[in-house]
């Protein structure tokens, strides 16, 4: 399976039928124990091991799982006694690329015997016009990926677990999906590739009252003042400090201080 692929799926899947946070906990928790079980089309998995990965309750898991199988994203075997069912992940990139290549085969041109060149001048045509359809499929898909969270911190961070998904999504339902887009750049901007960074900035955030991008941009550049002026007061502070001790008052000073002592 291809993780990238079925996780970009799995979210332009999403755009026009919504699962809940539980849902999407519990997939992706089902694709962790299936990439440690390096990606068999069938995999166990207990009800203890799902419920410590997604924190969900079994109650909670049972629903979810019900919803993913009715929507087609996963199957699932019960087994008896205590053996673990059995799952297996349905891969939707894979009906994604089938409906491409046939819309591909069915927009080719008719040959006509009768007028050849006009004949391959409007396949020619309708290649074009085709690939010019999916450069735009492709600016589509790449915008929707960093408008979402999810995505963005696959693409910039890491490998998204579904702790850090769940957290994700509580941040995204707290403040916005923008605003956690822009913690995240501002974490990869530090060089700080974890989302506890993130975190840090969102709770500033939430505790300064900042609910919008465009107040978000204005603290950032307050805080770049405030740290440029305050480099530059340690600057000043160090050169004249420097200049002080080129000129010998902080050695007369101490020579000072240790004659006054001995009186």
């Amino acid at each position: 399976m291809n993780y990238i692929k079925a996780i970009n799926a799995f979210y332009d899947h999403q755009e026009f039928n919504p699962l809940s946070s539980a849902v999407i906990n519990l997939w992706h928790s089902l694709m962790h124990v299936n990439n440690k079980s390096r990606w068999k089309e069938e995999f166990t998995a207990s009800m203890t091991v799902l419920c410590m990965k997604s924190n969900l309750s079994e109650s909670s898991i049972r629903k979810a799982r019900k919803e993913l199988v009715e929507k087609g994203y996963i199957t699932f075997t019960s087994r008896s006694g205590n053996q673990a069912p059995i799952y297996r992940i349905l891969p939707l990139y894979e009906e994604m690329d089938n409906a491409n290549d046939n819309v591909n085969e069915n927009s080719g041109g008719k040959s006509n015997g009768n007028d050849s060149g006009k004949s391959n001048g409007n396949d020619s045509g309708k290649s074009n016009t085709l690939i010019k359809q999916n450069e735009t499929k492709e600016k589509e898909v790449v915008e929707r990926q960093e408008e979402n969270p999810h995505h963005f911190y696959e693409n910039n961070i890491g490998l998204l677990l579904p702790f850090i998904a769940e957290k994700i999504t509580q941040w995204c339902e707290e403040m916005s999906d923008e605003l956690v887009i822009e913690s995240m750049k501002l974490a990869v901007e530090s060089n700080k590739h974890f989302f506890s960074y993130s975190e840090g900035i969102l709770k500033q955030w939430q505790q300064a009252g900042i609910r919008t991008l465009k107040a978000a941009e204005q603290a950032k550049k307050e805080h770049k003042k405030n740290k440029k002026r305050s480099l530059w007061k340690q600057g000043k502070n160090k050169a004249l400090f420097d200049k002080l001790r080129e000129g010998g008052w902080y050695e007369k000073r101490r020579s000072h201080r240790g004659a006054r002592d001995d009186q």
